[in-house]
């Protein structure tokens, strides 16, 4: 019978400013941090194997019934994300009917994605999902990638089109973008209040460190991705970890989008954990 809350990471640099404080115990918490893509922490969470993770900003929609949100906490951005970016071999309104290869590490971007080709070029291309592998596989005439494999393909400069899709969003509807969220299952928080309650401060306190110690975060990562370290501390200054009232519009109205578009059967509420939750 385990003990520890088994906690999803994002494999990915973006969330070092939560997770580096833990990781090196400068917060303490006693987690077991368990990584992967946010589509394969999507799954885990939703079939137990995960007490709470970050998850993406879609799957929350999904499966809303079985999470509560943890509060202020997000990877969000308002205008350039950075690693969230689709290339493409031809001009964006150019696309209907030509295959496009999709990361399959994150359903919330392959789900913006179809949003923004659409409501900004009027494109409707042929959408695959794959792994992406070091750029464009032979007969793709588009690419969506996310994370540090974006930040890597981005600085080769080898496509002649790419969309940051956190600036489209922003220019198509005038609100951030929250990609991932912070969740818990429902049936943990009723087991163990008094853990969700630790993890919640916990997180709040690791984020505060992270966003205070950007500099030696930017150190650590620069190796994994190749880049300097003042190019990661722009990128990572351009992200928000926080779920404030702008946070939670453009969630909602990113909801509203995938409503219309028959991705969602209904509008999810927001439901968080209660700050005040009673020893157990």
């Amino acid at each position: 019978m385990y003990l520890r809350l088994r906690l999803g990471r994002i494999r990915y640099i973006n969330v070092l400013p939560i997770y580096y404080a833990l990781e090196q115990a400068y917060v303490p918490n006693g987690f077991e941090l368990i990584p992967g893509t946010p589509a394969e922490l999507n799954a885990s969470l939703h079939q137990g194997r995960l007490d709470a993770s970050a998850i993406s900003s879609v799957e929350y929609a999904r499966h809303h019934r079985d999470y509560l949100l943890l509060p202020d906490l997000s990877i969000s951005a308002e205008g350039d994300a950075g690693s969230v970016l689709f290339f493409s071999r031809v001009p964006f309104m150019r696309l209907s009917g030509l295959p496009v290869l999709l990361s399959a590490a994150s359903a919330t971007a392959a789900a913006l994605v179809k949003i923004i080709l659409y409501e900004h070029f009027g494109a409707r291309p042929l959408y695959y999902q794959g792994v992406i592998h070091n750029g464009f596989p032979d007969g793709y005439y588009g690419l969506l990638a996310i994370g540090d494999e974006a930040l890597r393909l981005k600085v080769t400069h080898r496509y002649p089109y790419f969309l940051d899709l956190g600036r489209a969003w922003y220019e198509l509807t005038g609100l951030p973008f929250v990609f991932g969220l912070w969740a818990v299952r429902r049936d943990f928080c009723r087991r163990r209040p008094a853990a969700v309650r630790y993890l919640c401060q916990t997180l709040i306190q690791a984020r505060n460190w992270g966003l205070a110690g950007l500099e030696e975060i930017c150190r650590h990562a620069a190796a994994s991705v190749n880049l300097p370290s003042p190019e990661l501390y722009h990128y990572f200054r351009r992200l928000n970890f926080c779920l404030g009232p702008r946070q939670k519009e453009g969630l909602a109205n990113f909801y509203r989008y995938l409503h219309g578009f028959g991705v969602l059967s209904e509008l999810p509420p927001l439901e968080f954990v209660q700050p005040q939750i009673s020893p157990g």
